[in-house]
């Protein structure tokens, strides 16, 4: 009750001297060290904004810039953004900014918020210290941490189930989220949205502060707000598999307490909306997981709300394949069962994090997951006993739709119809330099080379005369790759790379670069960037303008450069060193290229 008391203290002051504040510049503190800002904080559309270097200087991050790309690489997370952009990437996972970075007074300043909220650490106004203050907090989740142990007895019921809710919880902490006061603000409205996740909508008046509480015993989640007021409205009783009822009530003159009641502890999201108002997205809850075998056929049954999205890793020393299911909770007890089952010795399953069920196959040998298929009574996800490449060999062989398998969407293309182009195919590296090396001795120089020249087949059954820079093994300066387009008067400038992160492995995701400043270079990128990623379907981590790379310069020829996927990520190595793979690739490429022509030619 005194956390509760003085946070609500807090926020009063805020509400109570936001004018006197407003007048004053704020501090900002990390734990307890205040930050000596160079300016004062800029608030952009009810955002707060902090500069850049904070992160490199109080939370140990490393900043590089190369604008408008921002990259804010921490110990165990990397963030892209771009100036003027919406849109950030974190660890390759795309979430929208309600403000994009900006360049103030000669700094790049960043939302507050987000930062914090993806570092998991707390943004509180203290009255005392006149401004925020960042700290490190427990993983917002805290109710999913020992959900699937046998630690589950002796946790403590936190908040009553009588009309007032007024009891503090023991089992505190997840985020607190402080939004500018307003002068009228209420909750109008309890909406249950339904659908696969049961999201429920808080219609409030405008943006408010708010924290939330996930609790076990009995499960629900607890959602105060800050600064609400007016009489809540009627208690909600929802008929979903997640949630039971939602109610609200009164917590003091300054907090309205919203409790949603679950039928068992899940993880969630809080997503504001544009207009005011927030939006609570449960997780798809993942049941009655199964492996089963059938006339030697292999595949995970389960049941869950809506097809998952799943990732793959291979993993080697011993041989396993980890499937993580995302935005999912396992309805059930971790497990870990001997099968012997064909490949398979050994299975388990659990909530790897509040938001990803982690499935994990102990393999003799390989084994591939295929795309997940909807049943009468719930999802499967086939595995096929080989390789990843064999996989995909298989697919393609079965005719199934291209939408479902990487690399086999081949756009109409009539014969002849790049007849006359000049285009030149650069495979980056070669020779004494390998370029990126991946986590099973994988040379990028070779990934180059076996992508670019299926590539220039394909050029050449379009009726392209294709150059390459190199069509072996061997080393050609960076400086020179330019020279041989111009001397051979090519009409584009293809260079084929495979990428790489400061932090091995721990990006993903496919990109485009091209000549900055050159709008003709941009349009280029832009279609292939799209096409690429249809064929291969790895992350959209969107194109970017470069002034800085050598094999852009000295020519004035549409030239991009494709990093196909990061070979220092142990999932998409595996994928790169595939020949099927790379001929996705190549064909995604070339589905880029003929778009460009036909949609731009004079």
């Amino acid at each position: 009750m005194k956390r509760a008391g003085l946070i609500a203290f807090f926020l009063i002051a805020i509400i109570l001297f936001c004018p006197r504040l407003s007048q004053a510049a704020l501090k900002l503190f990390v734990e307890d060290e205040e930050v000596q800002l160079k300016s004062d904080l800029v608030m952009i559309n009810g955002n707060y904004m902090i500069p850049l270097w904070v992160f490199a200087e109080h939370l140990g991050a490393q900043i590089q810039v190369d604008e408008p790309r921002i990259e804010i690489v921490f110990e165990d997370m990397t963030v892209h953004m771009e100036l003027g952009v919406e849109l950030a990437l974190v660890d390759g996972r795309e979430y929208t900014l309600e403000v994009a970075p900006q360049l103030l007074q000669g700094e790049i300043i960043v939302p507050l918020r987000f930062m914090a909220d993806r570092r998991h650490l707390s943004l509180t106004f203290v009255q005392e210290l006149g401004g925020f203050r960042l700290a490190r907090k427990s993983p917002r989740f805290t109710g999913l941490s020992s959900l699937f142990t046998q630690e589950e007895e002796g946790s403590a019921a936190a908040v009553s189930h009588g009309d007032s809710d007024e009891r503090e919880p023991e089992q505190e902490e997840t985020t607190i989220v402080l939004y500018e006061p307003s002068e009228e603000r209420g909750l109008r409205e309890i909406v249950f949205l339904g659908g696969p996740r049961a999201s429920i909508f808080l219609d409030l008046e405008s943006y408010t502060g708010y924290q939330t509480i996930l609790l076990e015993h009995p499960a629900r989640l607890v959602i105060d707000l800050y600064g609400v007021q007016g009489d809540p409205p009627p208690m909600l009783e929802v008929d979903s598999s997640v949630v039971s009822a939602v109610r609200a009530s009164r917590f003091d003159d300054q907090t309205l307490r919203v409790v949603c009641d679950l039928r068992a502890p899940t993880g969630y999201r809080v997503l504001p909306a544009a207009e005011g108002g927030l939006t609570i997205e449960f997780n798809y809850q993942l049941s009655a997981l199964t492996l089963e075998e059938e006339d030697g056929s292999l595949w995970l049954s389960f049941e869950i709300s809506s097809a998952p999205e799943v990732q793959a890793t291979y993993l080697e020393n011993p041989l396993r394949l980890v499937l993580d299911f995302q935005d999912t909770t396992l309805v059930s007890r971790s497990f870990d069962v001997p099968v012997n089952l064909g490949p398979i010795a050994r299975w388990r399953a659990g909530q790897h994090s509040p938001s990803v069920t982690r499935i994990v196959l102990e393999l003799t040998e390989p084994v591939a997951p295929l795309p997940v298929e909807e049943r009468p009574r719930g999802y499967v996800l086939p595995l096929f006993p080989g390789t990843a490449a064999e996989a995909a060999a298989y697919l393609r062989a079965q005719q199934v739709p291209a939408a479902e398998v990487p690399g086999t969407e081949v756009l109409p293309v009539q014969e002849g119809v790049l007849s006359g182009l000049v285009i030149a195919v650069d495979p980056g590296h070669g020779g004494s330099d390998p370029g990126t090396i991946g986590y099973r001795g994988t040379f990028e120089k070779d990934v180059n080379l076996a992508i670019s020249l299926y590539l220039g087949e394909l050029l050449s059954e379009a009726g392209a005369k294709v150059v390459y820079t190199r069509d072996s093994d061997i080393y050609v300066s960076i400086f020179k790759r330019p020279e041989v387009a111009v001397e051979a008067r090519a009409d584009l400038f293809v260079s084929v790379h495979a990428n790489s992160n400061i932090e091995r492995g721990r990006a993903r995701g496919t990109e485009t670069l091209y000549r900055a400043g050159d709008p003709v270079s941009e349009l280029f990128a832009r279609i292939v960037q799209e096409e690429l990623v249809k064929a291969i379907t790895l992350i959209d981590r969107r194109i970017w303008g470069r002034e800085d790379l050598a094999v852009f310069n000295g020519s004035d020829i549409p030239s991009i450069l494709v990093e196909v996927g990061f070979l220092d990520h142990p999932d998409e190595e595996v994928l790169l060193r595939a020949p099927g793979f790379q001929q996705a690739a190549a064909q995604g490429i070339f589905n880029g290229i003929v778009r460009f022509y036909l949609e731009n030619k004079r």
